[in-house]
């Protein structure tokens, strides 16, 4: 059974549907249905996220297809990803918005 969703294709974590352990091999249900896998580099709790490739410091961190912060310091793969290595950044949604008010 899968212990981690990677959400959108473009993603570069996974959310963790259960809690992993240092050395863990963590199977990941990929957005098309097929299973991959990464080895946990460290304990990781229930809904935090896991990298699934290393991640430099500076790049965009991704889930569901959207950017969700930078990285602060390099993120090796299988790392915890959360806010102790990444740092929200700030958007311009009105920019966004798709909707347009009808006249």
């Amino acid at each position: 059974m899968p212990k981690a969703l990677h959400i959108h294709a473009t993603d570069n974590i996974a959310v963790c549907t259960s809690a992993v352990q240092p050395g863990d091999e963590v199977e990941i249900l990929e957005p098309d249905g097929s299973r991959g896998a990464v080895k946990a580099a460290e304990a990781i709790a229930f809904c935090n996220k896991i990298a699934l490739r290393d991640i430099a410091s500076g790049e965009e961190v991704l889930k569901y297809g959207e950017v969700i912060g930078k990285a602060t310091e390099d993120i090796r793969k299988g790392c915890l990803v959360n806010d102790r290595n990444i740092a929200s950044q700030p958007r311009a949604y009105a920019d966004e918005y798709l909707l347009k008010k009808e006249a």
